[in-house]
């Protein structure tokens, strides 16, 4: 009977969390062949499906969706003490001090040490490493990380563990109405269907590719792209809050201060190459967008 109610408050935790928009837990599987182990299993593999499904980075999520990534660090030292952490995550007690080792699930343990050891075997700086932490409430919490061996003077012999996870957040539910004052949900006036988000993120991957290609008019680059120019001049700006133009803009100027801090290119042919067609404007919008010259940049980055 213990075993049961163990078994249904993990069930019960693990549902409020996804009705929440949170889909980084799991409920720990054991060898028991019961009804509450099968509910588990499913509930685990629909909550891989939706973090997925909901993952920005992967697929469109839907438009009123709100994401924000959490990245985690443990400083570590070579006995596996916790010296720093910045994970928030309730855990039942403090964990500095504690050996990392032991707020991970037995799985994850031999993961780490076996990590641990290849990484100073090969003498790499850094490894990829997967995690599962143990929550409160007895669940799981999966974490894509990579383990760094630390060679600074002031943490020479050191570990630093940076782990990360996506979270969505419904902001429907009275709990999110902080979500809902920090990020004010924009309803997609222009943009009605997948498709036409997804031709204006290819019009921003092609402005980000080759920012420095005039544009002759938004009506023959919106034809490019499968867009009438009203959709893409609206839509754009509806997706990402700035113009066309303004994007294009920002990305010349990155290239510069890239060429510039990595080349030894005349100022002026890096200019012509981003798509300027001035030195003087390039100084000009360079100023003011990094808050020096084309010359003192390059001075300071040599």
């Amino acid at each position: 009977m213990k075993h049961l109610n163990t078994h249904a408050k993990q069930i019960k935790t693990m549902i409020l969390e996804m009705a929440k928009g949170n889909f980084n837990y799991r409920i720990p599987r054991t060898d028991q062949n019961s009804e509450t182990q099968a509910i588990a299993a499913l509930l685990n593999m629909l909550a891989q499906e939706l973090e997925v499904s909901y993952n920005p980075f992967v697929f469109n999520a839907p438009a009123h969706s709100i994401f924000n990534v959490d990245h985690y660090l443990f400083l570590i030292d070579p006995q596996h003490r916790i010296l720093s952490t910045n994970f928030d995550l309730d855990t039942g007690s403090p964990l500095v001090d504690q050996n990392f080792a032991h707020v991970l699930t037995e799985a994850a343990q031999q993961t780490f040490k076996k990590r641990l050891k290849t990484l100073q075997k090969q003498h790499q700086s850094h490894i990829p490493c997967k995690l599962e932490l143990l929550a409160a409430d007895d669940l799981l919490v999966p974490l894509e990380g990579t383990l760094f061996r630390l060679d600074y003077d002031a943490v020479a012999g050191n570990f630093l563990v940076v782990a990360s996870r996506i979270q969505s957040h419904n902001p429907l539910i009275k709990e999110d109405d902080f979500i809902q004052e920090a990020y004010p949900v924009r309803k997609l006036e222009v943009l009605k269907n997948t498709q036409d988000i997804q031709n204006i993120q290819k019009v921003k991957a092609y402005l980000r590719e080759y920012p420095e290609v005039r544009i002759a008019s938004l009506k023959l680059l919106g034809l490019r792209f499968g867009l009438n120019e009203y959709k893409l001049k609206k839509g754009f700006k509806e997706l990402y809050q700035t113009s066309v133009f303004k994007y294009q803009l920002k990305q010349r100027l990155y290239k510069a201060r890239h060429l510039i801090r990595t080349t030894t290119d005349q100022l002026s042919c890096i200019a012509i190459k981003t798509g300027f067609k001035s030195y003087i404007h390039f100084g000009q919008v360079f100023k003011k967008e990094f808050g020096v010259a084309p010359s003192h940049y390059r001075k300071k980055n040599k």
